[in-house]
């Protein structure tokens, strides 16, 4: 499955039948799916329809659709006609003006000319399976375009996260690299720390340094950094999976975060606390990411 954006732009336009229908779609991120239509009121009874196709080609954000409709000028023009009763009323008006104040000159047709209501167009006999038809093949026409946009944008993103990503790999092998060093610095440090403690009681080095061997093995971090790599090879399958991979891939991230809060919890090498703000730095940055992903 390619990876889509949860943002996104399309538009169509398409004339027929002395129509121009216009339709263009935007989405923005959003944690569900949610279809908003702004239609006209008097094919407000298509919404539904026009929502599942939408819903069947996107899966996670918030889809905006507006629907515009324009008569073409030759069809508007064929259906004007004369509204006689405005007009005899127009008349009687001038011709008691007239009248009354003494007018000269007659009542001429130029007069009428820039009156309201006096041309009107004619009612449309709207065939509304035909427009039905129309506006979904120009709905189709619109994904299209949107649903190209999203997979250009979502392509994009996982370039930018697959060298996040990377980078956070690379920065668990320098650590995991130095994980037989931070053991040994902890078991120095506890012996240290023992000795000065029992300065006054009859133990061996041995036992000391037993005892010490014993409390740094708590500071291997090899088991986070396994867990890590698995996340990591998770993280990465998810880009062919058939369904919508933001959701997943945050649950990972949030994984990987708290594997790499115990390696610093562990750690007293200067080198793995370094690798370890790289790998939580690198976390944050895919988390906004896959913000964006559907």
């Amino acid at each position: 499955m390619m990876v889509h954006s949860m943002t996104g732009y399309g538009r169509a336009e398409c004339e027929k039948n002395g129509r121009r229908i216009v339709i263009e779609i935007n989405s923005l991120n959003n944690r569900y799916c949610e279809v908003m239509m702004r239609l006209p009121k008097t094919l407000s009874h298509f919404e539904s329809c026009l929502k599942e196709m939408v819903l069947e080609r996107v899966r996670r954000g918030k889809v905006i659709i507006v629907v515009n409709i324009e008569e073409s000028a030759e069809s508007l023009a064929a259906r004007l006609e004369l509204n006689k009763d405005v007009a005899k009323m127009y008349h009687k008006i001038f011709s008691n003006l007239k009248q009354e104040l003494d007018l000269p000159g007659d009542i001429d047709i130029n007069q009428f000319v820039a009156l309201p209501d006096l041309i009107q167009p004619s009612e449309e006999e709207i065939d509304e399976d035909k427009l039905k038809d129309e506006i979904i093949s120009c709905l189709k026409s619109a994904l299209e375009d949107f649903i190209k946009m999203r997979a250009a944008e979502g392509k994009r993103l996982m370039e930018d996260i697959t060298g996040h990503i990377d980078r956070i790999e690379k920065s668990m092998l320098e650590a995991e690299a130095s994980a037989k060093t931070n053991i040994e610095l902890y078991h120095e440090k506890l012996k240290s720390r023992l000795r000065e403690l029992l300065a006054e009681v009859p133990v061996s080095d041995e036992m000391v340094a037993n005892e010490a061997a014993m409390i740094a093995d708590k500071s291997d971090i090899t088991e986070e950094c396994v867990r890590i790599k698995s996340h990591l090879e998770m993280f990465r399958n998810a880009y062919d999976s058939d369904e919508p991979i933001g959701k997943k891939m945050n649950f990972i991230l949030q994984e990987l975060y708290r594997e790499a809060n115990t390696i610093g919890s562990k750690s007293i090498s200067p080198e793995i606390s370094r690798s370890v703000i790289m790998m939580k730095e690198e976390i944050e940055k895919v988390r906004e990411q896959v913000q964006n992903l559907e």
